[in-house]
C-alpha cells in the first residue's frame, strides 16, 4: 500500500506517542513521557555526532533543568532494549600516527525515521537544512550497511582523530579479518574530499596487524557509480545490497 508523505507522518508520530506514553514507561517506574519524548528529539537533532550526555540531561530536562546521569543512563537503557537505537562505538585500530582516538559512540536510531517524526521533520524541513539532510542521510547509510553487514557476523564501528577531527563515518569489519571504511556524503561534489580522507586514514592505520582494506567506499546520494583512480570506490545508496 503507498502512503502519501503526511500519512506516513501520521503513523509515525503515533508510534513516537505510543513509545514515550506506553512503551518505556513500562520497563521502569517513573518514566517521565515528556521526558522521553524530549529525548527522542535531542537523538534526533544529535545523529551522527558523538554521544553527548551532559547537552542530553540538559535538553531532556528542559526549563526544569538537567536530569540526573543516572536517569539518563536508564532512558537511554530501555531505548536499546526497544531496540530503537544502536550507537556505532569507536573503533580504535593500531595507528602509525600518534593520533588520539575518539572514545565515544555516535547516535544512530536503527531508523532514522523515528528521530524525524519526534523533531516533527518532514522531506520539505530537509530540503531547507542540508545539513541536517545529510547528518540523517549518514544514519540512513549506517541502517543499510549494519542491515547488509549482519548476515556476514560483521560489526560496524567508527573513527574519528580527536586532535586533528578528521574521521571515518562507518567501518565494517568480518570475523576473517578483513575490513572495509565508508565515507557518507548526500552530494556527489563532496565525493573528491571524502576519498581524500579514506585515503589518508587508510595510509595510517598500521596494516601489518589489520591489513589492507577491503575497500574504500564513499556512499552518496547520486546517481552514479564507479571506482577512482586512486581504488577509492563511489556508490549511490540505491546500489547498496547484500
Amino acid at each position: 500500500m503507498s502512503l502519501e508523505e503526511d500519512d506516513a507522518r501520521d503513523w509515525l508520530d503515533a508510534y513516537v506517542a505510543n513509545i514515550a506514553e506506553v512503551d518505556l514507561p513500562t520497563l521502569g517506574p517513573r518514566r517521565n513521557p515528556g521526558n522521553i519524548r524530549r529525548l527522542l528529539a535531542a537523538l534526533g537533532r544529535a545523529t551522527g555526532t558523538v554521544l553527548n550526555r551532559r547537552a542530553l540531561a540538559s535538553d531532556v530536562g528542559g526549563a526544569a533543568g538537567p536530569i540526573a546521569a543516572e536517569t539518563l543512563g536508564n532512558y537511554l537503557d530501555a531505548l536499546d532494549r526497544l531496540m530503537l537505537v544502536e550507537p556505532l562505538p569507536a573503533w580504535r585500530p593500531h595507528m602509525r600516527s600518534r593520533s588520539r582516538l575518539r572514545a565515544g559512540s555516535v547516535v544512530h536510531f536503527v531508523d532514522p525515521s523515528r528521530g524525524l517524526a519526534a523533531l516533527g521533520v518532514g522531506t520539505q524541513d530537509l530540503l531547507h537544512d542540508l545539513d541536517a539532510a545529510g547528518l540523517q542521510f549518514e544514519s540512513l547509510v549506517v541502517r543499510d550497511l549494519r542491515t547488509y553487514a549482519g548476515p556476514l557476523r560483521g560489526r560496524l564501528s567508527s573513527w574519528r582523530d580527536a586532535q586533528t577531527g578528521r574521521e571515518v563515518d562507518a567501518v565494517i569489519e568480518l570475523p576473517n579479518g578483513r575490513w572495509a571504511a565508508f565515507e557518507i556524503k548526500l552530494g556527489e561534489n563532496a565525493a573528491g574530499a571524502a576519498a581524500e580522507s579514506l585515503l589518508h586514514f587508510a595510509s595510517n592505520v598500521d596494516t601489518q596487524r589489520h591489513g589492507d582494506p577491503s575497500a574504500l567506499v564513499v556512499v552518496t546520494g547520486g546517481r552514479f557509480a564507479y571506482r577512482r583512480t586512486d581504488g577509492v570506490c563511489v556508490v549511490p545508496i540505491t546500489a547498496l545490497g547484500p
